[in-house]
């Protein structure tokens, strides 16, 4: 590739370029698909081409495989980068024509890049390899064109909707929780008032307390009623001066007897 000219080629050899052994038997060209009328080389992607050979020469050839190059337009055709080989091993007898795929990739800055691609023929009777040059032209390498399914935008979108939920919501507990407070503030202190307020005057306040805590014997002697002196018991019980409790349904001698050793005493 270093004895090309392309300036003189490109003008000189538009529909291809021949090898000296493949020379007015063989006419290569190639060039994109309809899907790409401008030639744009896209970064990431599997750029397509068709490579187009037509024999007219009396020679069979047997097409090989096709590679390409890129070059550097502002220095002399500086070679860059080789593309990868695509081999094919297809015959192309004398008089047939032929159009074989062909994909480059790129993963260049956008900018302005020579392209060359060629051929690899053997010629079927002397085995002799002969390339042939298909397209040496600039062409333009761009980036993917942005897509709402592109993995890398959804994580995007999905990172800032979570930042703008989350200051959202900040902003949101920070406001509402405040007045929350502020109002369960103020209905307490109403409700200590109103109970100051709703005890009536010149009567202390009752005492609330648990009485769990109190033994049970203590709870059962104020539960019980108090005795007055020389009162009479429940029950018809009479207490006699001696302190002793008869019952008023004792009557007879034993009833008899009991009060006079009371009297007695």
């Amino acid at each position: 590739m270093g004895e090309l000219n392309t300036g003189m080629i490109q003008s000189s050899f538009p529909q291809g370029i021949f090898s000296d052994d493949a020379e007015h038997d063989v006419t290569v060209t190639a060039s994109f698909p309809e899907s790409n009328p401008f030639g744009l080389i896209v970064n990431g992607e599997q750029t397509g081409l068709f490579i187009h050979l037509d024999n007219t020469g009396s020679k069979n050839y047997t097409l090989v495989s096709a590679a390409a190059s890129f070059h550097n337009v502002e220095n002399n055709w500086a070679l860059i980068k080789n593309a990868s080989t695509l081999r094919y091993n297809v015959n192309l007898l004398s008089g047939s024509n032929l159009t074989a795929p062909y994909q480059v990739f790129s993963e260049f800055r956008p900018q302005e890049m020579g392209l060359t691609v060629w051929v690899n023929l053997v010629d079927a009777s002397t085995k002799e390899v002969s390339r042939v040059t298909a397209m040496n032209q600039t062409i333009s390498v761009v980036e993917q064109p942005a897509s709402w399914a592109d993995p890398q935008l959804l994580l995007l979108f999905v990172i800032l909707g979570a930042a703008l939920l989350g200051g959202a919501y900040a902003a949101y507990s920070s406001f509402f929780d405040a007045g929350s407070k502020k109002s369960k503030g103020t209905k307490k202190r109403t409700t200590v008032v109103t109970a100051k307020e709703s005890a009536v005057p010149g009567q202390p306040a009752a005492k609330s307390f648990e009485e769990d805590w109190i033994p049970a014997h203590h709870l059962k002697a104020k539960s019980k009623p108090r005795r007055r002196d020389g009162g009479n018991t429940s029950g018809g019980e009479d207490l006699t001066s001696g302190g002793e409790v008869t019952s008023g349904a004792e009557s007879g001698p034993e009833g008899k007897v009991r009060r006079r050793k009371a009297k007695k005493a």
